[in-house]
C-alpha cells in the first residue's frame, strides 16, 4: 500500500499567520518582546506578512525563523476560511484549537514518516502504515470536527513509537 508524500511544509501565503497569533513567546534569546497566545505579533500586518521579515535575525527573532508548523497552519486557515475569526473569540479559539491540534497530527506523521526508514517486522510496518493513514486522514480532511478521533489515534501512534524502542536496539 502506497500513500501519497504528505506535506509537511509551511506555506505561509496560505495562512492567517496562526504562528504569530495563536502562539505565546516570551522576550529572550530567540524572541525580542513578550506575546500571549491569542494576540497578534506587534509586526503582524493586516495581510498576515511579518513586517519585519528580512530583519529577524538582526532584531531577535531568530525563534520565528526556527519555527515550522509543519503545514499545520495553512489547513487550519483553510477550515476556518469562510469565518469571521478576528472579530468572533469563540471562533478564533476554535480556529488556535485546530491549529494546535493539526500541529500534533502533522509531527505525529513526521515521526511516522521517519520509522519507515527503520528494520521493521512486517507487522509493525503495516501498523506504521495504518496508524499513518489514520492521522493523514484526520490531517487532510478539512473538518473541525476530528478532535475525538485524533485523540485516539494520537495516543495509538505515541504507543506504537514507544514499541519500536526494543526493536531499535536489536
Amino acid at each position: 500500500m502506497t500513500m501519497p508524500q504528505p506535506t509537511f511544509e509551511a506555506d505561509c501565503a496560505r495562512c492567517f499567520g496562526l504562528c504569530c497569533v495563536a502562539l505565546s513567546f516570551e522576550r529572550g534569546d530567540q524572541f525580542g518582546h513578550d506575546k500571549v497566545a491569542g494576540e497578534p505579533c506587534l509586526y503582524l500586518a493586516s495581510d498576515f506578512k511579518c513586517r519585519i521579515h528580512a530583519r529577524r535575525e538582526e532584531l531577535g527573532y531568530d525563534g520565528c525563523e526556527a519555527f515550522d508548523c509543519l503545514g499545520a497552519g495553512q489547513r487550519a486557515s483553510a477550515i476556518f476560511a469562510a469565518e469571521n475569526w478576528r472579530r468572533d473569540p469563540s471562533v478564533s479559539r476554535r480556529l488556535y484549537a485546530s491549529f494546535s491540534l493539526l500541529m500534533r497530527l502533522q509531527e505525529m506523521r513526521q515521526a511516522l514518516e521517519t520509522a519507515a526508514s527503520l528494520d521493521l517486522s512486517d507487522v509493525l510496518h503495516a501498523e506504521r502504515l495504518n496508524l499513518l493513514s489514520r492521522i493523514a486522514t484526520q490531517a487532510e480532511s478539512g473538518r473541525e470536527d476530528v478532535v475525538a478521533e485524533a485523540g485516539i489515534a494520537l495516543a495509538e501512534a505515541r504507543n506504537f513509537l514507544k514499541r519500536l524502542a526494543p526493536e531499535l536496539a536489536e
